[in-house]
């Protein structure tokens, strides 16, 4: 079930991009914020690469969680993220205390102070 959980995190993630068009961030309130940009495809596929992978981690392990609550899997299989880059053969990843207190926080910060302000003004905006 892994598959289909991978495929419902990245149709979680696109809905999200889809939805932002409705978020209280207007092109009128994003004229002052000092995202320079040109509202080119270039920079539209790159901000929205950008936030689906920057929200994939966080959409993964929601939908992981689901499963689980709902009995359609026995245990709760959430991603494994390493430290470094690349990871020590025997490096162990990420605890998920760890992640639910300090990855997660800093990664829903920079989606929605600096990637869904950039990805509204050049989708939207242009």
């Amino acid at each position: 079930m892994k598959v289909e959980k991978q495929f419902a995190a990245l149709v979680l993630c696109l809905v999200v991009l889809w939805a932002s068009r409705f978020a209280p961030l207007s092109c009128e309130a994003l004229g002052d914020h000092r995202i320079e940009a040109a509202p080119s495809w270039l920079a539209i596929a790159a901000a929205g690469v950008l936030l689906t992978v920057f929200m994939y981690p966080l959409a993964y392990d929601v939908v992981s969680f689901l499963t689980y609550r709902l009995g359609w899997n026995a245990n709760f299989d959430h991603l494994e993220v390493h430290p470094g880059d690349p990871p020590a053969p025997n490096a162990r990843p990420i605890s998920l205390k760890t992640k639910l207190l300090l990855l997660y926080p800093l990664d829903l910060a920079a989606v929605i102070v600096f990637l869904l302000p950039w990805w509204t003004k050049v989708a939207y905006c242009g």
